[in-house]
């Protein structure tokens, strides 16, 4: 960024060989993106920078200027550049502190980092300058829960969604959950893998006899079906010595 002024490709009011590209003053809104203005859609109901923004699909465009930057999600997501852009769609705006960096992004990019359980800092950067807001799920839990429910609804016959959702509970020790889900995907097909996982699971909740049958009907499930169990067998008699 050179100037008081930005090219619409993100170099400064001069390019190679000193021509003159099309500028976009500071202050002027600016499609933050080439041709087509970027496209900023989320799924679910999000925080920006600690605003609002329901799930939706969004052109999104900036106003630039020396000290921040106006960052703007507007409603009509199918704008060529800023040239239609209406403020009146305007679905939100928020500022965004630019700061400088040493090493020059020469071609617009968009990254995100860092990235939390439930944030991401989006960062738009451009020559020497990095413009970061953030976007945040705030019951991320939450809305994980429900698309993974609705997930296993939509595909009924499909054991393994819900033993994948057994296996996030299990790794965040949710026992309980955990295993609601390893039984629904049980109860949907019974196999050495979702058995198993169930042994797993009881077994690191400590409750050993349990697990030690769960295991012993995962490793006859697993012989019926020519899986190999021998890693598991040799697990479970760790469990039984006490190792």
């Amino acid at each position: 960024m050179r100037g008081d002024t930005l090219d619409r490709n993100g170099r400064g009011d001069k390019g190679h060989h000193g021509e003159v590209h099309e500028i976009v003053p500071y202050n002027h809104v600016w499609r933050a993106g080439a041709n087509d203005a970027t496209v900023f859609q989320v799924t679910d109901d999000v925080l920006i920078n600690g605003q609002p923004l329901k799930a939706g699909t969004y052109s999104l465009e900036a106003i630039p200027g020396k000290d921040d930057w106006t960052i703007i999600f507007n409603n009509d997501s199918g704008q060529w550049g800023a040239f239609t852009y209406d403020p009146k769609k305007d679905a939100l705006r928020v500022k965004a502190k630019p700061k400088p960096v040493q090493e020059s992004q020469e071609l617009l990019a968009y990254n995100f980092d860092p990235v939390t359980a439930n944030t991401a800092t989006v960062n738009l950067r451009w020559e020497k300058v990095s413009v970061p807001f953030t976007v945040e799920v705030k019951e991320v839990k939450a809305v994980w829960r429900a698309r993974t429910d609705a997930l296993i609804a939509a595909n009924p016959a499909n054991e393994v969604f819900p033993l994948q959702a057994a296996n996030t509970y299990a790794n965040d020790k949710n026992w309980d959950e955990a295993l609601k889900y390893v039984d629904q995907s049980i109860k949907t097909k019974p196999t050495f893998r979702n058995l198993s996982a169930k042994a797993n699971i009881l077994r690191n909740a400590d409750r050993k006899e349990e697990a030690l049958a769960a295991a012993d009907q995962a490793i006859a499930k697993g012989k019926a079906d020519s899986v190999d169990t021998t890693a598991f067998e040799k697990r479970v008699a760790g469990w039984k010595s006490g190792t």
